[in-house]
């Protein structure tokens, strides 16, 4: 089947976007503001500056995709079975995780912050036990990087109730109106979080990504403003990064620079993967085919590479570097594998063969 010109790009801005996490898990152990994370080598700016480089747009991005995603699967099937799909595609593969490879997240987190002596099955008697702020970072339970495919799950579920509301409501209020209001509480909520995350936002993204960013044309017509867009969200990217890490004052001017980069953030990608994206080959289609596996086991491969590296002795620079090829490399093989098998493609949220 010919995939159309529209999902290449967007297939491939996803692969790129959950390739970028390596990097981006990479760098959260060394930041600079304090939070402990699964495992930390040491404050380091230069890091740091490219976790606050992504963090405003790529998991909004992610959202704003799976949106997408959702449009064409409610083309062929109806919102009961799209329903049902989200919770066995994306339940079955979060419980795996909770169990199997969570509990790995935590044993290095309780090994490097804590001193735990015991083995990784001991642990699990701590993990299942020690119940605090779900991050993991002191050994207890966590959803760890598995907090965006339970939410995925809720928002799917959510999205389906609001996207019936509005097609009935589509007689007496505009799509316009639907999508201005979608824009402007996202920015709004930008800084609402709850539980740590902004998922009002990512609520609002998401239907974004069905009700507009789905629609070729106006891609297209985003476009001819491409440049701009571009401008904008390096010039925000930059002054937020350099704000936040490098000099770490003007609070206010900071938050401006943090909400422009989001706004300007995902038109800016859209345009560039429309324009530059927009082809397919066997590689990409298998990288966006296992795309969501990458992201549930990229997270316990990076933390053990680092530790294994920190073991060894290795400075930060090498241990960064070394790290995300070796991850890079180890969570591209065990993808592989996943997919060759028809009980691990299940557990995974991939069809069986």
């Amino acid at each position: 089947m010919t995939i159309s010109k529209r999902l290449n790009y967007i297939d491939n801005l996803r692969s790129l976007t959950v390739a970028l996490l390596i990097i981006y898990h990479l760098a959260m152990a060394y930041n600079t503001w304090g939070e402990a994370n699964y495992i930390f080598l040491g404050e380091s700016k230069s890091f740091s500056a490219i976790v606050v480089l992504i963090s405003p747009w790529f998991m909004s991005l992610m959202f704003l995709l799976a949106g997408i995603g959702a449009y064409y699967s409610l083309k062929k099937r109806s919102f009961s079975a799209f329903i049902k799909e989200r919770l066995i595609r994306l339940g079955i593969p979060f419980v795996f995780g909770l169990l199997i490879i969570n509990p790995i997240l935590s044993f290095v987190a309780d090994v490097t912050h804590n001193g735990y002596q015991g083995n990784i099955l001991s642990h699990y008697g701590v993990y299942f036990t020690r119940f605090t702020d779900l991050s993991g970072y002191d050994g207890g339970f966590t959803l760890g990087h598995l907090w965006f495919v339970i939410v995925l799950i809720v928002i799917s579920i959510l999205s389906s109730g609001i996207i019936k509301l509005c097609e009935k409501m589509e007689s007496t209020v505009s799509k316009f109106v639907i999508n201005a209001t979608l824009i402007i509480v996202a920015i709004a909520a930008y800084d609402f979080k709850q539980l740590g995350k902004p998922l009002i936002t990512y609520l609002c993204v998401f239907l974004l990504g069905y009700f507009l960013f789905s629609k070729q044309e106006f891609v297209d017509k985003l476009t001819k403003y491409k440049w701009l867009f571009v401008s904008l969200f390096m010039v925000a990217t930059i002054a937020n990064t350099t704000l936040f890490v490098f000099v770490g004052k003007y609070e206010l001017l900071n938050n401006i620079c943090n909400h422009l980069a989001f706004v300007t953030g995902i038109p800016a990608l859209f345009c560039l993967g429309n324009d530059y994206l927009n082809f397919t080959n066997s590689i990409c289609q298998k990288c966006s085919r296992l795309s969501y596996v990458f992201y549930i086991v990229h997270f316990p491969v990076v933390v053990l590479c680092q530790y294994f590296a920190s073991l060894i002795g290795v400075g930060i620079v090498a241990n960064f570097f070394v790290g995300a090829l070796v991850a890079t490399a180890v969570t591209t093989l065990l993808c592989l594998v996943i997919d060759t098998n028809s009980i691990t493609r299940v557990l995974f949220g991939l069809k069986s063969k």
